[in-house]
């Protein structure tokens, strides 16, 4: 077996961070980025072709609210055609559709040679092999020790060591076609950016975002409204306009603060009708979620989320939509966001500019809640002049999906803590 290039994943993290360091700026508006948004669509666009990009469409007019929403389309996708991106401005909309349908694209066609060998030779061999066993799918098991199966290399950034993971468990083909069903494929945790920082930050922040977002669910009504924050605590003029096109447009919104004990700022925000005649319907309500070290700019992403789900909803362009649920009512428990009342307590300090740039700041707080492992498996994108990789945290709670194990322990954890 090859030897590995143990550091050449850190290598890159390093200077990438002193990059993307150098790049941050006090006036940004959205989070830090090695390249402005325009500049990031003019060099993937002559690359349409080979991701199977065939149309760009702004959907932002579909909405009266007004925020920025872009589309970017993949007919012959191996998972979903349409990938939406939002933003505060129409540049950093139509550079978030382009961002998640290119990620998606590569991670349906990982560009890297797999190492062939069973999880017994690599153990017999002194490797580190990932346990997948949190992400199996319903009704079927890891595969057998000695059966031969396909690796790609990740870095283990808290054990600070090289780990295989199944090729399977970070590709995405939602297609009969596929090869093996051992594992649930899903986005949870795959990213993008101009340079492997990014995409590893923006990927450990959606890990973070969905174990608080699951463990959010467990909260009592009297929880979720002592969460509520007023954006007006927010001394931004982004998040200011944001509120303003919704109220103007005849929606009320609301922001909670749901980080867990991470401690990493993650918000949601819901839009929904101020006034509605009758029930509210299951779409009457639009929620979204943001994590970032800043405060303000996970703030941000988790308004500009839930009116982006409201375009969604409207546009019917998800291929997994059901459309029965249009007629749905609104499910009883979710009323809570509709009656909560902001607070006046809230203050939140925002790091300096270059803090979120390092990785670190993002490691940290997974350190000191005892979290142990945190893999990267880069993905590849390099010929297209960005990075994709995929973050594996399995002692982070996952969205509902079709795996074997629905819950892990920090789940129970809070099950039991109401």
């Amino acid at each position: 077996m090859q030897q590995l290039a143990e550091t050449s994943i850190l290598n890159r993290l390093a200077a990438d961070e002193v990059n993307l360091c150098s790049a941050a700026r006090l006036e940004q508006r959205s989070s830090t980025r090695l390249i402005d948004a325009d500049l990031t669509v003019q060099k993937l666009r002559p690359h349409f072709p080979h991701l199977g990009i065939v149309r760009l469409a702004e959907v932002t007019g579909l909405d009266r609210i007004g925020i920025p929403v872009w589309m970017a389309v993949r007919p012959n996708s191996k998972t979903l055609a349409v990938s939406q991106g939002k933003g505060i401005t129409t540049a950093h909309a139509r550079a978030s559709a382009v961002m998640e349908a290119a990620e998606i694209a590569i991670a349906e066609n990982i560009p890297l040679a797999s190492v062939r060998a069973s999880r017994q030779d690599l153990l017999q061999a002194g490797r580190t092999v990932f346990d997948g066993r949190m992400l199996v799918m319903k009704g079927a098991d890891e595969p057998a020790p000695e059966l031969i199966d396909e690796w790609l290399e990740g870095y283990d950034l808290l054990r600070n060591r090289t780990v295989f993971v199944p090729r399977e468990l970070v590709s995405l083909d939602f297609t009969s076609a596929r090869k093996a069903r051992h594992y649930c494929q899903s986005t949870d945790g795959l990213a993008s950016g101009n340079c492997l920082l990014e995409a590893v930050i923006h990927g450990l922040c959606e890990r973070v975002e969905r174990d608080a977002t699951e463990l959010w669910r467990f909260k009592r009504d009297s929880a979720v409204h002592a969460q509520c924050v007023d954006p007006a605590v927010f001394p931004d003029a982004g998040i200011r306009w944001l509120a303003d096109r919704i109220s103007g447009a005849g929606f009320l919104l609301r922001l909670f603060d749901i980080r867990s004990d991470i401690g990493l700022p993650v918000f949601m925000a819901t839009i929904n009708p101020v006034s509605r005649k009758g029930t509210y319907l299951h779409f009457d309500l639009s929620a979204g979620y943001g994590c970032h070290l800043s405060p303000r700019v996970a703030a941000m992403r988790a308004i500009t989320e839930a009116a982006q789900t409201r375009i969604t909803n409207i546009s019917g362009a998800r291929d997994d939509f059901d459309p029965s649920e249009y007629a749905q009512r609104l499910a009883p428990d979710l009323g809570v966001y509709i009656r909560a009342e902001p607070r006046a307590h809230w203050h939140f300090d925002e790091p300096e500019p270059s803090e979120p740039a390092r990785l670190d700041a993002y490691l940290d707080p997974l350190r000191n809640r005892g979290i142990g492992s945190a893999v990267v498996v880069p993905l590849g994108g390099e010929a297209y002049g960005m990075s994709v990789c995929r973050v594996l945290i399995n002692e982070l709670e996952s969205p509902a999906g079709i795996r074997k194990h629905r819950f892990g322990g920090r789940a129970l954890n809070a099950m039991l803590l109401q």
